[in-house]
């Protein structure tokens, strides 16, 4: 097993400097927002990939525009590039100093300095000046300033975000804006080309193009909940919340990260689906917050030994094994080895495709479960139920005891986050992180909390992050 190194480049999350991550290859992950970019020196190969692009057959309808017909995107992209704005992120960063007085005692003294970064962003809707983004570019931000592609500047007013999804929204008061409407993702398959635009490395607007590499990627380790296109279209640092597009214009996606041995593009990025953009978009206009339920439900993958116990003639799916009582999941009828393999009729291979989806129904909402119960493929109809929150530790944020279904119950020490409101957690931590210290106390159940003031500034956290640990400060 090798190690790589996971480094998160946004430096409103500076507490998070870097931690190391068992993988099976040597390959480092970057939220693609980074501001580190003068150190960098990255080759352009944008004529290059334009190149083979035009070089090669294709099936896909390419605007031409002069004599002969010359397959060019510049048709396409003149009618969508002024709706991709520059992002500009103003964060205050602490630290401190520590010198010896003339008494010989150590005289540490804090210090604050504003910090830059940059990204991305598309405007939604032009009427009402809505752009959206990523969580993790605007996060912590004291000031956000958005700049048009005609270098109007605007102070960008926020309207919510959702660091489960890493997807937020900001408002500006313009006229003559260009707007994206956002398509529909389900229709993508793999090898149909792409466009990304983005402001790379902070230097101005960029255009690469690729092609759909996979989709539904999850369990990648950037957020909870993950839908992710794939792309081989160049994305960058600085490219976050930027646009992907189909060829004919369409925005199919939202950039957000990449997986890269160097932190530049390697041919592996991922974006948000325009579906589940659009779903948290329109709940953070309208509520400035993700208010999502829970269905009570503990899963497990289908291993191997899981399908052979329970005979089942695949390996897809998720297997219950344990219901909460008195939650929609016990009203609705599930037990204990039922092996859920669709909802709304979408298949789901694995626990991250139930928790996504689930994470992206509202309270309230009916949906359709395809379950697998003694051999038999039954239909049930389940309900999301307003979610326990449980204790709340800090602003926003409540944590639960680990129950005995959990992964790591009874192998690691800790709390699980059970809930975040974002309109007031400051933290970047995210439902289902471990908090396993706090000011370097250890942490086993929540009872360990009392002899702790959460009130004290700066908290100092050891957190677990799917098969990640790393440092975390709250101020």
């Amino acid at each position: 097993m090798n190690y790589a190194q996971l480094t998160i480049s946004n430096p409103m999350t500076k507490a998070i400097t870097s931690c190391t991550v068992k993988r099976e290859s040597r390959q480092s992950l970057f939220i693609t927002h980074k501001w580190q970019y003068l150190c960098l020196h990255v080759p352009l190969r944008v004529g290059v990939v334009l190149l083979a692009l035009a070089s090669i057959p294709m099936a896909a309808h390419i605007p031409s525009v002069g004599e002969g017909g010359r397959p060019s995107l510049a048709p396409v992209l003149n009618q969508v590039k002024d709706a991709v704005v520059n992002i500009s992120v103003t964060t205050r960063q602490n630290y401190r100093i520590t010198w010896w007085d003339d008494w010989g005692r150590l005289n540490p003294q804090r210090q604050y300095r504003d910090v830059q970064a940059a990204g991305s962003g598309v405007i939604i809707d032009a009427e009402r000046g809505l752009v959206v983004t990523n969580h993790h570019v605007i996060a912590q931000a004291q000031k956000v300033v958005i700049t048009l592609q005609d270098r109007r500047t605007f102070d960008a007013r926020f309207l919510g975000s959702d660091p489960t999804t890493d997807i937020a929204v900001l408002q500006i008061e313009a006229d003559d804006l260009t707007d994206l409407v956002l398509a529909d993702s389900e229709v993508l398959q793999v090898g149909d080309f792409v466009v990304a635009i983005g402001n790379p490395f902070g230097l101005g607007q960029t255009v690469t193009s690729g092609i759909v590499s996979a989709l539904g990627r999850n369990q990648v380790g950037i957020v909870n909940a993950e839908d992710f296109i794939q792309t081989d279209a160049s994305i960058n640092p600085g490219n976050s919340g930027g646009a992907l597009i189909d060829i004919e214009g369409n925005l199919i996606g939202i950039n957000t990260a990449i997986i890269s041995p160097s932190g530049s593009s390697s041919g592996i990025g991922f974006a948000i689906p325009s579906n589940m953009v659009r779903t948290i978009a329109e709940q953070l206009i309208e509520y400035g917050d993700i208010n999502r339920g829970q269905f009570g439900v503990r899963i497990e993958p289908v291993t191997q030994a899981v399908a052979e116990g329970l005979e089942l003639s695949t390996n897809n799916g998720v297997v219950v094994t344990e219901v909460i009582p008195n939650s929609g999941a016990d009203q609705a009828g599930m037990r204990i080895d039922d092996v859920i393999i669709a909802v709304n009729g979408k298949e789901i291979t694995n626990s991250a495709d139930l928790i996504t989806t689930i994470a992206l129904l509202r309270i309230g909402q009916q949906f359709d479960l395809t379950v697998i119960r003694n051999g038999r493929e039954e239909q049930i109809e389940g309900v999301v139920q307003e979610f326990q929150k449980g204790n709340e530790i800090l602003p926003g944020i409540s944590v639960a005891n680990m129950t005995s279904s959990h992964p790591y119950y009874g192998r690691i020490r800790g709390v699980v986050v059970s809930a975040v409101d974002s309109r007031l957690s400051q933290s970047n931590l995210v439902v289902d992180d471990l908090i396993l210290e706090i000011n370097r106390k250890s942490i086993s159940n929540i009872r360990d909390l009392e002899s702790i003031d959460l009130e004290d500034r700066p908290l100092f956290l050891r957190v677990l992050r799917g098969t990640t640990q790393f440092r975390l400060i709250v101020r």
